[in-house]
């Protein structure tokens, strides 16, 4: 398929993951691509060099005005985005009460306001057009909350509100915004998680799991999956949509 033949993306935290997996389906089917990341250049010439990216740009995406400088240079080399993938995020653990009040804010920065700058950057070429999608990667602690992740989730449970909030304000301009929450999926940020005593404890969240597979970690390519079809056309009815792909853990917490 060339779903997207002709058309930029833009996708957020590209070099590993669920971005990664992102920037190779987008490129498979005919994506011009780009990337913004906070990777070391090495990584960000390494996707380039795959040939799945077309341009990339090293910058901290809770820097506004960075962020700003980045999408300008992107577009002056590639075009405006048709599409955006907010992807970019961190996570670590921040039980309350003796969490850094830095760490915190370190989260709101990058996971939430850093989608937000991104987007604000790549609206009104958008806008122009009359066209656009934008896809929000949230996660299951966004929905359901998880103990010593307050950080994490509040920021995540922000990034799907943000979402809602702007698909019902720029629908009406031609662009569809949607966001996806994961569950657990086997990428660098979950890299902590994957040991003997991480996954007795997701054993113990699947007890009552709905999926018949059993699966600790699921695939970044499933989850890219989902985003590449909400950046296509055959989702043309999915506005404000928060879908959580987590093999139905929340539908049984």
């Amino acid at each position: 398929m060339t779903r997207f033949a002709g058309q930029v993306a833009l996708v957020t935290g590209g070099t590993s993951g669920i971005g990664e997996a992102v920037v190779r389906g987008l490129a498979a089917e005919g994506a011009k691509v780009a990337i913004l990341s906070n990777a070391p250049q090495a990584d960000l010439d390494a996707a380039i060099a795959s040939g799945a990216v077309a341009a990339a740009q090293q910058v901290d995406i809770a820097d506004a005005d960075a962020v700003a400088r980045a999408v300008a240079m992107l577009t002056d080399v590639i075009g405006a985005p048709d599409i955006l993938v907010n992807n970019a995020a961190i996570w670590q653990p921040n039980p309350v009460p003796e969490s850094p009040i830095a760490l915190f804010d370190r989260h709101i920065d990058v996971n939430l306001k850093g989608s937000f700058y991104v987007t604000q950057a790549v609206l009104p070429a958008m806008i122009a057009r009359g066209e656009g999608r934008i896809i929000f990667v949230s996660s299951v602690s966004g929905v359901a909350g998880r103990a010593g992740d307050s950080a994490y989730s509040a920021s995540k449970a922000g990034v799907a509100m943000l979402a809602r909030t702007l698909a019902a304000e720029q629908g009406p301009r031609g662009i569809r915004i949607n966001c996806v929450c994961p569950g657990a999926v086997a990428t660098p940020l979950t890299a902590g998680l994957r040991t003997a005593e991480g996954e007795a404890a997701i054993a113990a969240l699947m007890e009552n799991h709905p999926s018949p597979r059993r699966q600790f970690f699921m695939d970044p390519a499933q989850i890219a999956d989902l985003i590449l079809y909400l950046a296509s056309p055959q989702s043309s009815a999915i506005h404000g949509a928060v879908i959580a792909a987590d093999e139905g853990l929340t539908a049984t917490m």
